[in-house]
């Protein structure tokens, strides 16, 4: 997973100007991670090779109890708690602030085992350059003079910032052919349920694995001799009543968590059904290009009769719109009903996304599907597909060779997908068609 920098500091220092600034230089910023920045302030970014996360947060701020400050307090806490690498930022123009001098505090005293380096920002002119030699006297540590604003001494401070990024970890389960299933979706739908209701049942739990967040335990079982990680987010739950703190820190633990599988496990509650959220997490996970299962908890609280699921089903479906691929269970983690058959049903899911469809079967499919509908074009040339096959991905990634893939229209490419879909097994797993030239 690529590092997470987390900029913090107090309101008005400045973090979204160096956010942005950092994000426009230079070969920096590649794109932003869909679905998230709206709401986190989080996208991805590339500096000299090194591909990175960056997290802009609210102001540190002890001396507002309302809600909206408390909520900022929160994500910034969230923020260092996650981030590899923390970059701390002050103004020069208003000099060292109490509250500057508690983060400070607070930093030295529980996340020195992370690298955090002090930047002092708004250094735009040699009068303020011999302000700024004043925090040197702090003993933090270094700090890196600079300006936000027309970017002097960003560039130094990326260079230093990367080159102490930690060596990424290899993943256990990555070699030994654990399957990752990451347990998503919002709070007291019965996560916590269901990851307990596997782990306790049949001694299936092996070991467990320290996570890679302070509040989450991987844990690792067998069924029918594969073996499993479960990437629980059940735990991740209220740490306040603030809702702007818990969207914050549910999401960034989910988007973690998704990051790390290789099929997102979203469960709903039965009550409510398919909410925004809901979707957005869906739609996280899809992003991603990860295999995704659908499962409706509670299933055994709902009054039902024989037509009841299918009813339910249908409804959710048509609300998922062109997501309809994705399998939909109904469980009961207080009943342990279906339970097993939705990690048979996750399994299936993986091993179908990893799956290598052959190149003689591709184009037999081609030719069926080009004699039910050929491509129409707009510009009046015709598209004409010579061939396609699979390449190499973590995921399905169909190449389609043509003459100009100009030529190609949307409709004719949700029709392949769709044609696709229903000749060969990809339920639950998102595929990428790519055109090109031959």
């Amino acid at each position: 997973m690529k590092p997470l920098i987390a900029l913090v500091g107090r309101p008005n220092v400045g973090k979204s100007t160096l956010f942005n600034r950092i994000l426009r230089q230079r070969s920096a910023i590649v794109d932003s991670t869909p679905g998230v920045t709206r709401d986190r302030h989080i996208a991805e970014g590339e500096w000299l090779g090194k591909q990175f996360r960056l997290m802009d947060t609210g102001g540190y701020n002890t001396s507002d109890s309302d809600t909206i400050s408390m909520a900022m307090l929160e994500q910034t806490l969230t923020a260092i708690s996650d981030a590899d690498i923390v970059i701390f930022i002050t103004d020069v123009r208003s000099g060292l602030t109490y509250d500057d001098l508690e983060l400070a505090k607070l930093l030295q005293k529980n996340f020195m085992e992370k690298p955090i380096f002090f930047a002092v920002n708004k250094v735009e002119s040699p009068s303020l350059s011999i302000d700024a030699e004043s925090f040197i006297s702090t003993g933090f540590t270094k700090p890196y003079f600079i300006s936000a604003k027309d970017g002097s001494g960003v560039a130094e401070l990326l260079d230093d910032m990367l080159a102490a990024l930690p060596e990424k970890e290899t993943d256990e389960s990555e070699e030994d052919g654990a399957i990752k299933l990451a347990v998503v979706g919002r709070p007291n739908v019965g996560k916590s349920s269901f990851v307990n209701a596997l782990l306790g049942s049949n001694r299936l739990i092996v070991s467990n694995i320290p996570g890679t967040t302070r509040d989450a335990i991987d844990s690792r079982f067998t069924r029918n001799r594969q073996e499993y990680v479960l990437i629980d987010t059940a735990g991740l739950r209220k740490r306040t009543k603030i809702d702007a703190g818990i969207e914050f820190y549910s999401s960034l633990r989910t988007e973690k968590a998704i990051e790390r599988c290789d099929v997102a496990i979203v469960m709903l509650d039965s009550g409510p059904g398919l909410e925004k959220q809901d979707m957005k997490i869906i739609n996280m996970a899809l992003e991603r290009k990860k295999g995704v299962l659908l499962l409706i908890n509670k299933w055994d609280l709902i009054e039902k009769d024989s037509k009841t699921s299918k009813l339910y089903e249908d409804n959710l479906r048509s609300i998922m719109g062109n997501l309809s691929y994705v399998p939909v269970i109904f469980i009961s983690a207080l009943s342990k009903k279906n339970l097993y058959r939705a990690i048979d049903t996750a399994k299936e899911i993986s091993l179908r996304r990893s799956k290598k469809i052959s190149t003689s079967h591709l184009n037999r499919f081609l030719e069926e599907a080009l004699s039910q509908k050929h491509p129409s074009t707009k510009s009046g040339r015709e598209l004409k597909i010579k061939y396609m096959t699979q390449i190499e991905a973590p995921w399905p990634v169909f190449v389609f060779f043509c003459n100009d893939p100009e030529l190609v229209q949307d409709n004719f490419r949700k029709f392949l997908e769709k044609k696709l879909r229903e000749h060969f097994p990809l339920e639950g797993v998102p595929v990428s068609l790519r055109f090109q030239q031959k």
